[in-house]
């Protein structure tokens, strides 16, 4: 069902299947990446895939994506860590295990760290720390970094040269980005068991961030998946079932 959450005017779409028989069981969100929503292909088959087995699962669309309001340029990382509050918030009351693609994996590792005791565990799919930085401001030429800060959207487009489509991005999404920085710290502190699934042949994001990662979570739960023709959209069905694998890995002892 679509719950419509609203605060300040705003709307907020999410999707929910819980088990009330399963309350206090870990509660499985699906965090979307970068201008995608709760209707990607990831997204819909990892639902059928927790509906079969009862799991509670919840998907969404955060602000300024799918069905929820707000524009998109207007969004930054603190109006998406606000998103993903607002679901686990008001929608659980036990452990969560997170499920983050690839900007969405920026936000789960964020929140993993500020919940500490309420984060179970955490599965990045091609996650992308540190991407307003690293694969935005650092790529840009300098005449479109003078038009961010004069205060000028411009429009970005994806580093595949398959990609058809563009986003406009203000100044404010990336000063607001460098706020929540990890890959330029010696540690990130996370303790729960973290799973990164992250394809050889990802263009968008380098597969060796998800090495850099590995490198910087001191927890010794740490288990890197590299899918040697894996793509960033990681969809397809082998994709999918090495995402369920890591899925019941983590429930294993929780459920």
């Amino acid at each position: 069902m679509n719950i419509i959450y609203t605060k300040n005017k705003e709307k907020f779409i999410v999707y929910h299947k819980l088990n009330s028989s399963k309350k206090k069981a870990p509660y499985i969100i699906f965090h979307h990446g970068l201008m995608s929503n709760m209707q990607g292909s990831k997204a819909l088959k990892l639902e059928e895939y927790c509906q079969e087995r009862n799991y509670n699962f919840i998907r969404f669309d955060n602000f300024g994506h799918g069905e929820s309001s707000g524009e998109f340029a207007d969004q930054n990382i603190s109006k998406w860590l606000e998103g993903l509050n607002l679901v686990i918030n008001t929608l659980t009351d036990g452990p969560v295990l997170l499920i983050g693609s690839s900007m969405g994996g920026w936000i789960t590792m964020l929140k993993a760290i500020e919940y500490k005791k309420q984060v179970m565990g955490m599965i990045c799919i091609s996650a992308a720390p540190d991407f307003t930085e690293e694969l935005m401001w650092d790529k840009l030429t300098s005449e479109k970094k003078a038009k961010l800060t004069e205060g000028v959207s411009i429009e970005i487009t994806g580093s595949n040269p398959n990609c058809d489509h563009s986003y406009p991005i203000k100044h404010q999404l990336i000063l607001d980005g460098r706020k929540y920085l990890l890959l330029n710290k010696d540690h990130i502190n996370i303790n729960c068991p973290v799973h990164l699934i992250h394809g050889v042949v990802d263009i968008d994001v380098p597969y060796n961030i998800a090495k850099r990662i590995e490198s910087k979570i001191p927890t010794h739960k740490v288990t890197l998946k590299l899918i040697e023709d894996g793509n960033h959209s990681l969809s397809r069905d082998q994709d999918i079932q090495i995402i369920c694998n890591s899925i019941e890995e983590l429930l294993a002892d929780k459920i």
